[in-house]
């Protein structure tokens, strides 16, 4: 307990409380109102008409109305897309051919050009769909009509069409917004960031500061250091998500007071791995160095920017010695997905797991300290003896 008090009165002296607790709700607040709408529901396309009929103007409204799609300007000549799309005025340029209706009356396919500025790929994504839907209905419609004329009913129709239909449900994300993904990612990396640097720097400081052979005496205290980091560390982790929701209307559906112990047991899993990490530095300065080693590998590798199920087979082996990997698991499944902590017991068990083996590799790090003291200490007494016995024989 003397050492736990020790930490949390050196913590209490310093900025990491200050720090942990402003900075990703700053963060938080900023982006969650920057990201909030996480999505363009209305992109801007230029439409060129060249048949200027009355069946390219109904497919134009068919367009418009489309939640994904603003017709923001309608041209009648031949014009270059680059010179639409370079200001970024519009995101795409639909081309709509001359015959197009007469092609159309005459059964004859007709091709449409689309260009899409994937310079901005976030933005375009939703006006791609939206264009794909109509044109795929007004086929639909077209080949309907067309089938029906030979007698057939409306249902003998659509099943000569379409045998078999698909009914999509877009779950726990619908909106494809950013909020749930690369800012949730941001905000979780830059609070690993604060708690690894600070605790980084645990036993080097006691090194500089010549008290980690007493602390080594007590293995369990020098372990119970990690403990008012992880705490506090865990309550930034709430008001964090807290404001997410708030601000940026992120989709938070677990249960608040299930989704404290994958997210205490994170905070503890990230410290340990932090206090491993940091051990050998001689220094203080030096430990916080290290801190890319904690951060390079969870951007890459803990899902952050990217599914793990995207990784070759040995990085998601590796993955999963990251806590970071195991804490977005537990974001994914029970806060965003809303899941039971009962059907999470393997990732559970995993990240348990992950803790065990931290707590073994810093204890053999504090049995190899303890001997290098030892060691260190018997080869200065015997350096003394010499001395000693000068002064022996000298009396």
């Amino acid at each position: 307990m003397s050492q736990l008090r020790d930490e949390w009165n050196h913590i209490i002296n310093g900025k990491f409380i200050w720090l942990m607790l402003t900075v990703p709700l700053i963060i938080s607040v900023v982006f969650g109102y920057v990201f909030k709408n996480g999505q363009i529901n209305e992109a801007p396309i230029a439409i060129v008409d060249m048949d200027n009929s009355a069946y390219s103007l109904q497919l134009i409204n068919k367009l418009n109305a489309s939640q994904y799609i603003d017709v923001s300007g309608i041209y009648h000549n031949s014009i270059d897309p680059n010179k639409l799309l370079y200001n970024e005025k519009y995101v795409g340029v639909l081309y709509l051919p001359e015959g197009l209706e007469t092609s159309r009356l005459q059964g004859k396919q007709t091709n449409v050009g689309f260009y899409v500025d994937m310079a901005l790929p976030a933005a375009t994504g939703n006006v791609r769909s939206g264009v794909t839907e109509v044109l795929s209905a007004e086929n639909s419609a077209y080949a309907l009509g067309r089938i029906k004329a030979t007698g057939l009913s409306d249902s003998q129709a659509s099943g000569t069409i379409s045998n078999m239909a698909i009914q999509q449900r877009l779950l726990y994300n619908p909106t494809n917004d950013t909020m749930s993904s690369s800012v949730i990612g941001f905000v979780n990396t830059i609070m690993l960031s604060l708690l690894s640097g600070a605790v980084l720097t645990i036993v080097p400081r006691l090194r500089e500061e010549e008290r980690l052979k007493n602390a080594l005496d007590n293995p369990i205290g020098i372990i119970s250091r990690v403990l008012p980091y992880a705490v506090i560390a865990c309550a930034a982790l709430y008001l964090s998500t807290g404001l997410l929701k708030h601000f940026g209307g992120l989709r938070f559906e677990g249960n608040v007071a299930q989704v404290s112990i994958p997210f205490l047991l994170f905070t503890i899993s990230a410290s340990l791995f932090a206090m491993l990490l940091g051990w050998t530095a001689p220094t203080s300065a030096k430990a916080g160095g290290r801190g890319m080693l904690v951060i390079l590998p969870a951007f890459l590798l803990g899902g952050v920017q990217s599914p793990v199920m995207m990784l070759p087979d040995p990085l998601q082996r590796i993955s999963n010695l990251l806590p970071i990997t195991w804490h977005f698991k537990f974001i994914r499944g029970v806060g965003l997905r809303g899941g039971d902590l009962r059907y999470f017991i393997p990732e559970l068990g995993g990240i348990s797991l992950l803790i065990v083996g931290l707590l073994i590799g810093i204890f053999l790090l504090i049995l190899k300290e303890k001997k290098k003291l030892e060691s260190f200490a018997a080869e200065e007494e015997l350096d003394l003896m010499p001395d000693l016995m000068k002064e022996s024989a000298a009396r």
